[in-house]
């Protein structure tokens, strides 16, 4: 009886940092160096410093707000590429779907 007592009851430590992305200037690491170098090659080509700098704010702005929205959107925007398709709409036939 105490044992299912003491199973309701339990509590398991969060800790915040460790499920908090890593950012750099609330941008997620990956996507800011991203943005960095996009400007950085913008700025190289038009050899235009203000062509730079509005790739940077716009890429900057675009990098909080899917940062904001889910850290982990583009990680699994990107993985998704490997994966087949499942099911077409377009299709008129039942796909064929594998359970193991």
């Amino acid at each position: 009886m105490q044992d299912i007592a003491r199973t309701l009851q339990r509590r398991n430590r969060v800790f915040k940092s460790l499920h908090k992305p890593l950012t750099y200037l609330g941008v997620e690491r990956t996507l800011f160096f991203f943005i960095c170098v996009a400007a950085v090659g913008t700025f190289n080509l038009f050899n235009s410093l203000l062509a730079g700098v509005l790739v940077f704010l716009g890429g900057y702005a675009f990098g909080s707000w899917v940062t904001n929205t889910d850290p982990a959107f583009l990680r699994i925007l990107g993985r998704s590429e490997k994966f087949k398709l499942r099911y077409d709409a377009h299709k008129q036939s039942v796909p064929r779907v594998e359970v193991r």
